[in-house]
């Protein structure tokens, strides 16, 4: 599998179907495996529990289109963007015909429910053995509901830096095989928002239009790029 090093950690620097093999396999041996989709801002997130939970994770994709950049501008390695929500979608798309289960965790009860009911319409196969919404203040009802329902594939959809940290604390202890962060991609599939169109994603803008969408996240993106970019000036120094 090829990867490339940046700021210190390791990207996949393979094809969404090289992703969904490694996938299948890990499926197949029973083994585990954490997806973190990561972009800018969570390459220089400021807490260590989350920088241990991305160091730790089995596989980072470069989800934000700096990431991309970053590793043109570093001369490190090609990196071709993988968004999350796409990567889960084709993971849904594999799974609907291997018959892999999946449990989705996140968001209000309303929308992950309504999720779920929506993707059962794209993929009339899909195998859900279980959901439940992000609200929820004790973990250990949540923890044994997987347990029965043991799935292949865990979703979590709780936003950075809780889901990724959620799962890097429980992984060893669900009988799951892929574990996967998704963000709002719940909200999206159930339809309260709406994806940045094809032009916005074509021309990697598709940040700006959460951010028209959102406008509070400029609080969290804006002293992100700062450090982002003091971070890529100085590994370029450091790399000479």
């Amino acid at each position: 599998m090829r990867e490339v090093s940046l700021l210190g950690y390791s990207f996949f620097g393979g094809t969404i179907e090289e992703l969904l093999e490694r996938v299948e396999k890990t499926i197949v041996e029973g083994r585990k495996l954490h997806i973190i989709t990561a972009n800018p801002e969570m390459l220089v997130f400021p807490d260590p529990r989350f920088r241990k939970a991305l160091r730790e994770a089995e596989i980072r994709l470069p989800d934000g289109i700096g990431v991309v950049w970053a590793s043109r501008f570093l001369g490190c390695g090609t990196l071709h963007r993988l968004a999350g929500i796409e990567v889960a979608e084709a993971l849904m798309e594999r799974g609907s015909v291997r018959g892999w289960s999946f449990y989705f965790l996140g968001a209000r009860e309303g929308v992950v429910r309504e999720a779920v009911a929506k993707l059962h319409c794209r993929y009339p196969r899909l195998l859900v053995c279980g959901f439940h919404h992000g609200y929820f203040t004790e973990d250990e009802e949540i923890l044994e509901d997987i347990r029965r329902k043991c799935p292949n594939v865990l979703f979590v959809g709780m936003g950075v830096p809780r889901q990724e940290m959620w799962i890097a604390r429980y992984q060893d202890a669900l009988p799951v095989s892929v574990f996967m962060g998704v963000g709002g991609s719940f909200d999206v599939w159930a339809g309260e928002l709406k994806r940045a169109p094809m032009v916005f994603r074509r021309l990697g803008l598709e940040w700006l239009w959460r951010v028209l969408q959102e406008p509070r996240r400029l609080r969290r993106i804006v002293p992100a790029f700062f450090r982002f970019g003091f971070a890529l000036l100085s590994e370029k120094w450091w790399r000479g």
